[in-house]
């Protein structure tokens, strides 16, 4: 069995018309799926926003639950 390993995407800087919005870290993938330190899973990638050097992730929540400012979120590398 492969290991696998949590990668950090980035902190919540907010919640936004219910889409949780990540300070990008790490790019990842459009659709990929997106966990909390605990590997519950938080929702899914929508969509990326700003420059390279300064991006911002759009996560489509699966279900509506409490969300940190400030609480990291991470993908699953495989």
């Amino acid at each position: 069995m492969r290991r696998r390993k949590l990668r950090r995407i980035g902190k919540i800087r907010g919640i936004v018309e219910g889409r949780i919005v990540v300070e990008g870290e790490f790019l990842p993938r459009l659709g990929e799926k997106v966990y909390d330190s605990s590997l519950n899973e938080v929702g899914v990638v929508l969509s990326i926003l700003g420059p390279k050097n300064k991006f911002f992730i759009e996560v489509k929540p699966s279900k509506v639950g409490d969300r940190s400012i400030g609480e990291p979120l991470y993908i699953i590398e495989r």
